[in-house]
């Protein structure tokens, strides 16, 4: 796989924090309720992701 199209779990946990920030700062609620939605999304992508990794550490 071209590393330039690798997707690691770091790279969706800076984009949360980044939408979890814009949702903070945004000056209309419809703005953030859409940033609030993507970061749920993403939110579930991260934990279908390591669904099931605490239990193989046990």
């Amino acid at each position: 796989m071209n590393q330039s199209h690798a997707h690691h779990p770091s790279a969706d946990l800076v984009n949360l924090m980044r939408l979890e920030e814009g949702a903070r700062s945004c000056t209309t609620r419809e703005q953030a309720r859409a940033l609030i939605r993507e970061a749920d999304q993403v939110k579930r992508s991260l934990w279908g992701k390591t669904e099931g990794t605490i239990a193989a550490h046990d």
